[in-house]
């Protein structure tokens, strides 16, 4: 047999228990939750015991609790998996090569300055 190119993991996050965790660090109420999300209470007890979840359920979970668990997911892969989703870091990343530049442009001209003192 040959050899894929792609490498399937076998085990996936537990939804049900990341969402399980939230709802407990935040302290709320499985009630709440299942009210703005029109559902019955005992529904959002299940959605924490299943392993996996809906995208279109995990979206409304995300909405609702305004936490986003599409994040949470993703940073569980490894790093050199692609996206197609903007980089926020990019303005951050210039911002910091600006200030590189400019700290090597004023490093230069305090180097001049002390050569010319010491003359």
């Amino acid at each position: 047999m040959a050899k894929s190119k792609f490498n399937l993991q076998r085990t996936s996050p537990n939804v049900g228990e990341m969402l399980a965790q939230r709802i407990k660090a935040r302290r709320i109420s499985k009630a709440a939750v299942s009210r703005a999300m029109h559902r019955a209470p005992e529904t959002i007890l299940e959605f924490t015991k299943r392993p996996s979840l809906q995208t279109e359920v995990l979206w409304q979970l995300c909405t609702v609790m305004k936490h986003n668990f599409f994040l949470d997911l993703a940073a569980q892969l490894p790093a050199e998996f692609t996206t197609n989703a903007p980089d926020q870091t990019l303005p951050l990343q210039q911002r910091i090569a600006a200030l590189e530049e400019e700290n090597k442009v004023l490093t230069t001209k305090v180097e001049t300055l002390m050569a010319v003192v010491k003359k």
